[in-house]
């Protein structure tokens, strides 16, 4: 078994390797960007020292176009470094507020627990003082007796639904029965003159229709009139209900346990605004990454000014051009510059190479801390680090977030394990003990239950109760049905084997 707020610190374990990973991953484009920007400098330079051997398209004194290039990318590499250098230092920054307040939140998270166990345990007080006041055993013996009633009823409505389309089949599939029906036969709204309405009472009579029409229209009647009854033992249980809580609720106000509950919810407060500010920072931190990483790729920013300008100059030298003239001096200097200008292209084409994959591996290690901080809040919110919410192994949240870092499992597959597995478990009082106005200082998860079952609360161990719930969740009991007659030995209901169509229908 581990706590909720065990597994909430293995998802915080995970993000802070995550982050790790991220902050890694985030230098890499940059470095192959910055390899990359010295390959074509050099590039334009070999282009120069062609030029100055055999073309001449350098000025002896200023270096020509090629030398104000390569004095132009080096200025702007250069504010390219101080930009990406600044905005890691406030990615840094940003982490270590980020830090700051993910240690505050677990110093309020003892002082939560602190006043939930005081809260619950003060209640267990309570509720054993009133289980001795024979008053309160007639209130409660009154909600059971009113959900068990209600429950046999919500039983027998199913049942009466199940007779309308069993029992009403073979009239609906008879034509003349559907006919006369239309028709409105036997009605003030009956159709037709007099020839048709003789026709159609000679049909009539010799289906024996209005036994049938009698018969039916009882058989759709049943499950309204059940409904109604329904309705009522469900207002009946409601109030029985409410004051069953109004006795939890005075004794809880006697025993001063109102302020603890204050207590409570004010510590319960304060954790949620360490957590706005939390998902606030996130948010921020993921602008600057997202910046960075820009920057990093050399997409935008005085990097991509220093790429466009070498590039934009170098297309307009042929290669072939400068080869062939190369050719024909005598010397071997410009032999050597044509073949490292040959080397430059390749070891560019590598390198280029080198900052995609780096980019996409830090694009994917972003995606994997974007999805693990949805799963934090997602599980924040939903209250999965309670103090009555447990999960039944020890580093099943920790492994799973891991998986979700790396890519092996999605989002969702995650959170629908983390569901599945997640309980709500006693630890003093019971979770509904003075009505929902009270639950709130023993911070439930907000969940649908846990193993084997679901409830409001999770239910005790996963289990499903339905003691004093509010919002009904009725098991369907299905009556025993006899081999023979479809309706015999139900009580209340008319004998002779249910309704039958008669004559025709």
């Amino acid at each position: 078994m581990a706590s909720g707020l065990k597994a909430l610190h293995d998802i915080d374990s995970a993000l802070a390797k995550a982050r790790t990973s991220v902050a890694q991953a985030s230098r890499l484009p940059g470095q192959a960007s910055n390899a990359l920007a010295e390959v074509s400098r050099k590039k334009a330079l070999a282009y120069g020292n062609i030029a100055k051997l055999r073309l001449e398209f350098l000025e002896d004194d200023k270096g020509g176009d090629l030398g104000y290039v390569d004095r132009q990318a080096v200025k702007l590499l250069a504010a390219h470094d101080k930009l990406e250098q600044g905005l890691i230092g406030k990615a840094d920054a940003s982490l270590d507020k980020i830090a700051k307040i993910e240690t505050d939140r677990r110093a309020q998270e003892k002082s939560v627990v602190k006043a939930v166990e005081a809260y619950d345990k003060k209640a267990e007080a309570c509720q054993k003082l009133l289980i001795a006041d024979p008053h309160y055993i007639t209130l409660l013996a009154a909600v059971e007796t009113a959900e068990a009633t209600t429950e046999r009823a919500i039983a027998k409505q199913s049942l009466a639904q199940d007779d309308v389309a069993e029992k009403g089949a073979p009239y609906l599939a008879d034509p003349y029965f559907l006919y006369l029906q239309k028709r409105g036969y036997g009605t003030r709204q009956a159709k037709g003159w007099f020839l048709t309405k003789m026709l159609d009472g000679w049909i009539a009579r010799r289906g024996k229709y209005l036994e049938a029409a009698l018969n039916y229209k009882r058989l759709l009647e049943i499950p309204k009139r059940l409904a109604s009854h329904v309705k009522a033992l469900e207002d009946k249980e409601v109030g029985a209900r409410k004051d069953l809580e109004n006795a939890e609720s005075d004794m809880l106000v006697r025993e001063g346990v109102e302020k603890l509950k204050e207590v409570s919810l004010t510590q319960q407060a304060v954790l949620d605004k360490i957590d706005v500010k939390l998902e606030a920072q996130e948010h921020a931190h993921q602008t600057i990454r997202s910046q960075q990483a820009e920057a990093s790729s050399g997409q935008t920013g005085p990097y991509k000014e220093a790429i466009a300008l070498l590039v934009n100059t170098l297309e307009n030298k042929r290669l072939p051009d400068l080869r062939r003239l190369a050719a024909q001096t005598i010397s071997n200097d410009d032999d050597r510059a044509i073949g490292k200008l040959i080397e430059l292209s390749r070891l560019a084409k590598d390198l280029e190479q080198d900052r995609k994959e780096a980019t996409s591996l830090l694009r994917k290690y972003q995606n994997g801390l974007e999805s693990l901080e949805k799963l934090r809040r997602k599980f924040k919110n939903r209250r999965y680090d309670a103090p009555s919410s447990t999960f039944p192994s020890r580093n099943l949240v920790g492994a799973l977030a891991l998986q979700l870092v790396s890519g092996m499992l999605s989002g969702n597959d995650v959170w629908r394990q983390i569901e599945r597995a997640q309980r709500t478990v006693r630890r003093h009082s019971d979770s509904d003990f003075g009505g929902i106005d009270w639950t709130e200082a023993m911070r439930l998860p907000r969940n649908m239950g846990g193993f084997g079952g679901s409830s409001d609360h999770g239910g005790w161990g996963g289990t499903t109760s339905r003691r004093r719930t509010t919002r009904r969740r009725s098991p369907r009991i299905n009556l025993p049905r006899s081999s023979g007659s479809r309706s015999s030995g139900r009580s209340g209901r008319r004998g002779g084997g249910g309704f039958h169509t008669k004559g025709g229908f």
